[in-house]
């Protein structure tokens, strides 16, 4: 995961444009000149790249879930990672931002339950939802699943000679394709704290695409996703028209 990070992070980079000459005052800023040396380091730590980078933290709601399929909404949880490319359109107040980047999502289910993927008799990949037992002591359960990322929005703000103060609001939305998923078991057994973590895709859809939304001050905003795709293709009974909603805060990296 670490080198999915870097490498998005780089890709960022290495598709901006430095400023061409960092010595000229720019945005009402002072000469180097004119600075202290603590400002001068200051500046120059300040990554000088176009676009933005946003880390969104959220928690997940499943929609037409059935009962054995219930999450807990603080287990469940996302965090998005992705570099946006910042495109004015003309001089008005929006900017339109196609970006790239990873979202990790967890959902941990409320009853003892998890799933399993096999192979029946006729040959078919069959997944279900496997209820353990009291004997299991189950203390976490989830389903891991995560997403390379497309996202694309429209964003307006109210001073966009002043992005860092200005209120903004935006719509769009993002398509993905999954690269990994894996259930997570955390129980006790003889008083011996056991985690296991089985690799499979249990079924879920390879592409997800839905809409998104933002409003906040500067840096800081409130987010909202909502997932026109069904998180299944063939996975387990009941869960045909299941659906993700994810609501979080948003923080601007630079």
């Amino acid at each position: 995961m670490k080198k999915i990070f870097i490498y998005i992070f780089t890709l960022g980079i290495a598709t901006g444009t430095y400023a061409g000459d960092n010595d000229k005052p720019e945005n009402g800023d002072k000469p180097l000149a004119q600075l202290s040396p603590m400002k001068i380091r200051d500046r120059a730590a300040r990554p000088d790249v176009p676009g933005t980078f946003l880390i969104d933290f959220g928690w997940n709601m499943l929609q037409s879930a059935p009962d054995n399929f219930e999450t807990n909404l603080i287990g469940s949880r996302t965090v998005n990672l992705y570099y946006y490319y910042d495109m004015q359109i003309g001089n008005s107040n929006f900017v339109l931002m196609p970006g790239i980047g990873v979202g990790l999502n967890k959902f941990k289910f409320d009853n003892d339950v998890t799933l399993v993927q096999s192979i029946d008799t006729d040959g078919n990949t069959v997944v279900t939802v496997e209820d353990l037992d009291e004997g299991w002591d189950v203390k976490k359960s989830q389903l891991i699943a995560n997403y390379i990322d497309i996202p694309l929005e429209l964003r307006f703000y109210t001073n966009p000679d002043d992005k860092k103060r200005s209120f903004n609001v935006s719509i769009g939305g993002r398509a993905g394709i999954r690269f990994s998923s894996h259930t997570k078991l955390k129980y006790k057994d003889d008083d011996q704290n056991i985690k296991t973590k089985i690799k499979k895709d249990y079924g879920l859809n390879r592409f997800r695409y839905g809409v998104t939304g933002r409003v906040g001050i500067g840096g800081f905003n409130l987010f909202y996703y909502h997932s026109l795709s069904e998180m299944f293709d063939d996975g387990p009974e009941n869960t045909e028209n299941l659906t993700n909603v994810t609501v979080g805060l948003s923080f601007t990296g630079f």
